[in-house]
């Protein structure tokens, strides 16, 4: 079924009930530095405002997509990309993703544009 990925700047080896994870992996490379703004344009581009040194982990178990996940309910982004867990998943850090790239951060003006398509 594929890999399914968490990003954190925390060291865990266990997934609590009602984390997210993804299928993407860029995508957990962008949670692992904890923005509070994702935003994802047209061409698939990925800019945030996370700051944190990120980690980037793999669920270490086999995953029924019925029964341990379900859909993200209040993404924003395109169908399926975030996924809420509805039981505890083992992790193994596959990765140290470390500080986040500077082209990869939003300025001030992209997130006062983003504010504002929002409302």
């Amino acid at each position: 079924m594929g890999k399914w990925y968490h990003g954190s700047p925390a060291k865990i080896t266990e997934l609590r009930t009602g984390s997210t994870i993804t299928r993407h992996y860029n995508l957990a490379c962008i949670f692992s530095h904890k923005p509070l703004i994702v935003s994802i344009n047209d061409e698939g581009i990925i800019k945030h405002n996370g700051r944190e040194k990120g980690l980037l982990y793999i669920v270490n178990e086999p995953i029924d997509i019925i029964e341990d996940i379900e859909p993200h309910p209040r993404t924003t982004m395109s169908k399926e990309m975030e996924w809420i867990t509805k039981r505890e998943l083992k992790l193994k850090l596959i990765e140290e993703i470390g500080e986040p790239n500077i082209e990869d951060i939003l300025t001030e003006e992209e997130i006062n544009v983003l504010r504002k398509m929002k409302t």
